[in-house]
């Protein structure tokens, strides 16, 4: 758990350090919070959203809307496919 720890603080130290709302400093905290999902699962929610929040920084200001769509839909096939395999949801 040190390990997990000390990674997770280092991406979010890495946030600090990559200035005010932009897509770095997202990308970086959705990092953060998926390292810790080893210690508290609930941080997924938080890895979800950052991940989200880089790409809408990140995208042209005519696609935000679709990149993030796009994102989400990919994110939700992953899981359903994750739970489907892991026996949690009948194919």
């Amino acid at each position: 758990m040190a390990v997990i720890r000390g990674a997770s603080l280092a991406s979010h130290a890495a946030a600090r350090d990559a200035g005010e709302d932009n897509p770095v400093r997202s990308a970086a905290r959705a990092a953060g919070q998926a390292v810790a999902i080893a210690h508290v699962p609930t941080h997924g929610i938080g890895a979800v959203q950052y991940c989200l929040q880089a790409i809408h920084r990140a995208a042209d200001p005519a696609q935000k809307g679709l990149a993030v769509a796009e994102e989400q839909d990919w994110q939700m096939r992953h899981l359903l496919d994750l739970l489907k395999n892991r026996g949690v949801l009948k194919s």
